[in-house]
């Protein structure tokens, strides 16, 4: 058993990538409110994924993602996709649940993301503008519309963890999030010949295959695009920083390794690094990838490699990229 343990951090200096409900004229981001702190804004989970999804077509149309259907009334109206995960890679890495009068099949997502959220409390910044090239109603002298919406400056800190051996298996167990396959996939899966392993009623696609989806993800996370408001706040959303290593457990050994200093810029904190690699040690399974991108948290370098005993930092995109191709060299992590 072995997961793919990593955080990334965007740098967002003057953003609103993620938008919750407006108030009249006035657009408002998301954040999470704590007494006596201040606002820390968010992108959810959802808009991540919806994120990874539009990069993955982008850049690897090879890999199709499945296709969404709308269905039912009212309340009762839902959407999903096809929950093939035989033939899509978002059905198998991104999980689906597929509920109709014949049969529901469901799938937990073997790639969990954290909330992308800031690093520390920041004042949320009201932006006042006008539209004057309206046009006027009757009685208007001015023709001018008024709106407003709300921006922040922050570091925005992202966890996530791949359980590499559910990555292209699929269970037929009778409980929610293990009955991955119905009739036509099952079907599909026996015409194909894929691996079966009776113990655990499970599907199995081919490792070659396997590996490529992962690989297409870790690279897709490093030219990860998106976000609200792009037009107005240009964000490079690219990770500034990313750390990443197999692990034997789905607990997140990084979580507290980067932390806001006083002066509320982010650090690697190196006694919570030493002693993420002491106590967890035995579990990591693969070298520390490990990436910043110059000219920010420029004051850890020293830091990261003297703990990790390196010589250089690469790029995020340069340390996602090396992991993705070392996973050709370690079938074992995928088992």
């Amino acid at each position: 058993m072995a997961f793919i343990t990593g955080l990334m951090l965007i740098d967002a200096p003057a953003s609103a990538l993620n938008n919750g409900q407006g108030e009249e004229t006035k657009a408002k981001v998301k954040s999470i409110r704590v007494r006596g702190q201040g606002d820390y804004p968010y992108v959810s989970a959802q808009a991540f994924r919806y994120w990874l999804r539009e990069t993955m077509q982008k850049y690897f149309p090879d890999l199709p993602s499945s296709p969404v259907y709308t269905g039912g009334k009212g309340q009762r109206q839902q959407a999903f996709t096809e929950g093939n995960p035989i033939r899509y890679w978002d059905d198998d890495l991104l999980g689906y649940m597929r509920a109709e009068k014949s049969e529901t099949v469901t799938r937990v997502s073997p790639f969990r993301t954290g909330t992308l959220v800031s690093l520390m409390p920041v004042a949320l910044v009201d932006d006042f503008g006008v539209m004057a090239r309206a046009p006027k109603e009757e009685g208007d002298k001015e023709g001018v519309l008024l709106h407003g919406h709300e921006f922040y400056r922050t570091t925005l800190q992202l966890l996530f963890s791949l359980d590499l051996g559910r990555v292209g298996t699929f269970t037929d167990e009778r409980r929610t999030g293990y009955k991955n396959l119905g009739k036509e996939t099952l079907a599909e899966a026996t015409k194909k010949d894929l691996q079966y392993d009776e113990r655990h009623e499970a599907y199995r696609l081919p490792l070659e295959e396997r590996i490529q989806r992962v690989q297409a993800l870790l690279r897709a996370l490093g030219k990860i695009e998106g976000g609200a408001k792009q037009t107005l706040h240009y964000t490079d959303v690219t990770p500034a920083f990313a750390i990443a290593a197999v692990t034997g457990g789905g607990n997140h050994i990084f979580g507290r390794v980067v932390q806001a200093g006083s002066d509320s810029r982010p650090r690697v904190h190196q006694a919570a690094l030493q002693q993420a690699l002491t106590v967890f040690g035995s579990e990591i399974q693969s070298p520390i990838y490990v990436g910043r991108a110059e000219g920010f948290m420029d004051d850890s370098t020293q830091t990261l490699t003297t703990t990790l005993g390196i010589e250089a930092i690469p790029h995020p995109r340069q340390t996602l990229e090396a992991l993705a191709n070392d996973l050709s060299d370690h079938p074992e992590w995928m088992e």
